[in-house]
């Protein structure tokens, strides 16, 4: 019963991108604005709170450790934000390495999905964190975007930063959560496949490669 409400925003969002999609665009970005002011917002609190004690918003949650926190068993904000800055240390070298050292075996499965091998290096680099992947998305086709969007959904992270999340917090919950995500990325590469015509990545695939 909880999946519903999400189901049914995701059916309306979907309507939204097939009929109305400049109009759907235009009200993510500024919901886009919105998070990012709110999120602003929120630091600052939390930053003014931590440096002059000063709760500007109540019931705030510390950033540092607080306390009666136990280390190991609670992960603060800026603990979350340095595990996930650790693993972006080595994700861009990753891809960089992945291009060079494995360009054949990612143009076979760019081949497979009909995509370029930065597309196929994308998805990979997504496993860990989906930041490299936006980076790269320049020198991607068409379809190797939609796919890697789509399969970053779900996908994303689950080598990365969930699965450090994961392996702090609760050991049992590392082999669900990465059968999971990968389930719902390939669920979400048939998809795209399905409404990504061929013909859009044939015809973008030497722009792309042009870029490169």
């Amino acid at each position: 019963m909880n999946m519903i409400p999400v189901i049914i925003v995701a059916i309306l969002v979907a309507l939204g991108l097939k009929f109305i999609p400049e109009k759907m665009i235009n009200g993510f970005q500024i919901f886009a604005k919105f998070l990012v002011a709110l999120i602003t917002l929120g630091l600052a609190a939390a930053v003014v709170k931590f440096l002059l004690g000063w709760e500007l918003i109540p019931g705030l949650d510390p950033i540092f450790m607080a306390p009666g926190d136990k280390p190991g068993e609670v992960m603060r904000a800026i603990e979350v934000i340095g595990s996930i800055s650790c693993v972006l240390l080595g994700a861009y070298p990753m891809v960089l390495l992945l291009t060079r050292w494995f360009e054949k075996p990612l143009m076979s499965v760019g081949k497979v999905l009909n995509m370029n091998n930065i597309a196929a290096a994308g998805m990979v680099a997504t496993l860990a964190n989906n930041i490299p992947m936006f980076g790269m998305m320049k020198q991607m086709d068409t379809r190797g975007k939609v796919i890697n969007c789509a399969f970053a959904v779900s996908a994303a992270f689950a080598l990365g930063d969930h699965l450090g999340f994961a392996a702090a917090n609760m050991n049992a919950m590392i082999f669900p959560m990465i059968v999971g995500k990968l389930i719902g990325g390939v669920t979400a590469i048939g998809v795209a496949m399905m409404l990504v015509p061929k013909e859009d990545a044939t015809a973008t695939k030497t722009e792309a490669e042009a870029q490169s």
